[in-house]
């Protein structure tokens, strides 16, 4: 498969990470930190449930679409965790 699939599932990966981690920013407790990897979990769930759809535009290889999305999940939802809590 080209690139572009394998970008665009990137990217959609990263973009529910970010609305994911939006969502928990201004949700969750401040205090508590901990509770955002809660938040995570569901997120999770459904990357290994469609991961069978994901794995052609890595080549067939669910190792290495498992790490890019969920790398693709988590650097996401942190940035904008951090950038919503840092204001």
């Amino acid at each position: 498969m080209p690139y572009t699939a394998r970008l665009a599932v990137i990217v959609i990966a990263g973009a529910l990470g970010a609305a994911a981690g939006s969502l928990a920013a201004l949700l969750l407790p401040a205090a508590q930190f901990a509770w955002s990897g809660f938040a995570l979990l569901p997120l999770f769930v459904v990357l290994e449930s469609l991961l069978k759809h994901a794995t052609p535009a890595f080549g067939g290889d669910p190792n290495a679409a498992r790490v890019w999305l969920a790398g693709a999940i988590l650097v996401c939802f942190y940035a904008a965790w951090f950038v919503l809590r840092s204001q």
